[in-house]
């Protein structure tokens, strides 16, 4: 950014947009959302053999991000503003960048009235939705999404539509309401699969499977996540197959199923590390030591479980607003290792570390884990 606005007049023109350009294609080649997942704007400039080289010269680049978008726009380049602020969205959720995200759609978001490419008007708002979801604010978030569904229809953009329908049935599941989430997310599936977009198709029925479980109807969770796995698959995206992989696992391991859980977990752990997304591995490895306590390894359940908190602590709260619950979430975990191995003393002290939390009260179910953890330590 900084380098583009010391360019001289000579430089200007064809050599800037030639610059932006090369970050539109670096955010859309690392996106989780796959080359589908961006069916208007610049063809690939080949600037890139694979997502995670595109990855890298994005990290190298962190500084600068966000603040590319508005030199897009102070340029006038009002349609490359947008493209850069959609292609960069994944890549700040993926690192917990909520907040730098933010400012890049909100700066992108008047330049869509005036930007040539039409999708941008409900896509921005999209984007916003998912950050919206990140953040937890799941009330604003559906509110985001329910105006990029009115516009993506004013507009018969199929694709924005879809990803509408499908933030607002997450919205309805974040806010413990996954009864309401199952009409639009069905709806939303029904659409991605009559579209070339296996990220988004994966997604929404990532969703459903989770709304599904949430309601008890394991079975159909199941299907719905093993469909989602092969879309996941279809895409090739490391963070969306670990998301299936993980939303799967989760429902083998309400139903004791530890064996299959772990395999699944696995796998998801391993991909997740390598997409970098710092929340979603430290989740992933807490899930892979349950599944292994449940299998009687209660020494390596206790070494993924502070791993996974070590890896959570490396976030910053300010950026991660669901870092408290997650972590809650985790020590509840790590405290049934310990009893498991007979330090009632360590698992008391987690036990007691999550009832002290200053928002403990907004999470009830880490919050009554933790609570008859603690009992059957002083009882113990």
């Amino acid at each position: 950014a900084r380098r583009l606005a010391e360019a001289s007049p000579a430089e200007a023109g064809a050599a800037r947009t030639a610059v932006l350009r090369l970050y539109v294609d670096a955010g859309r080649s690392s996106s989780d959302w796959g080359s589908g997942g961006f069916p208007t704007g610049p063809a690939a400039t080949g600037a890139f053999a694979d997502w995670s080289e595109a990855s890298g010269w994005l990290n190298a680049a962190d500084a600068e991000l966000a603040d590319v978008v508005g030199h897009a726009a102070g340029l006038g380049e009002a349609d490359l503003a947008c493209w850069i602020a959609e292609a960069l969205t994944d890549h700040f959720v993926r690192r917990g960048r909520y907040h730098e995200g933010r400012t890049a759609l909100e700066t992108a978001l008047p330049q869509a009235e005036r930007a040539d490419d039409r999708r941008m008007v409900p896509a921005l708002r999209n984007c916003m939705g998912v950050l919206g979801i990140y953040q937890g604010e799941p009330a604003a978030a559906r509110a985001t999404f329910a105006e990029a569904l009115v516009l993506s229809r004013r507009l018969a953009d199929r694709r924005e539509e879809a990803r509408a329908l499908a933030g607002i049935g997450t919205a309805e599941l974040n806010a413990s309401r996954p009864d309401l989430a199952l009409a639009p997310v069905t709806a939303a599936v029904e659409l991605a699969r009559g579209l070339e977009d296996e990220w988004l198709v994966a997604m929404a029925l990532c969703v459903l499977g989770t709304a599904y479980r949430a309601l008890g109807r394991t079975e159909e969770a199941l299907r719905c996540l093993d469909e989602a796995a092969v879309r996941a698959e279809a895409n090739g995206r490391p963070t969306m197959i670990s998301r299936t992989l993980s939303c799967a696992a989760e429902v083998h391991l309400g139903l004791g199923r530890f064996a299959e859980a772990k395999e699944l977990l696995r796998r998801a752990a391993h991909l997740v590390e390598r997409a970098g997304d710092i929340p979603l591995t430290a989740i992933t490895l807490s899930m892979l030591g349950t599944a292994e306590l449940g299998e009687g390894n209660p020494e390596a359940a206790l070494a993924l479980h502070q791993e996974a908190l070590a890896r959570l602590q490396s976030l910053s709260p300010l950026n991660e607003p669901q870092q408290t619950r997650m972590e809650m979430e985790i020590r509840g975990r790590l405290g049934r290792a310990y009893s498991a191995v007979g330090r009632i003393r360590e698992a008391g002290q987690q036990f007691r570390t999550v009832l002290a939390f200053p928002c403990a009260g907004a999470y009830p179910a880490q919050r009554a884990f933790a609570l008859a953890g603690l009992r059957e330590c002083e009882t113990s």
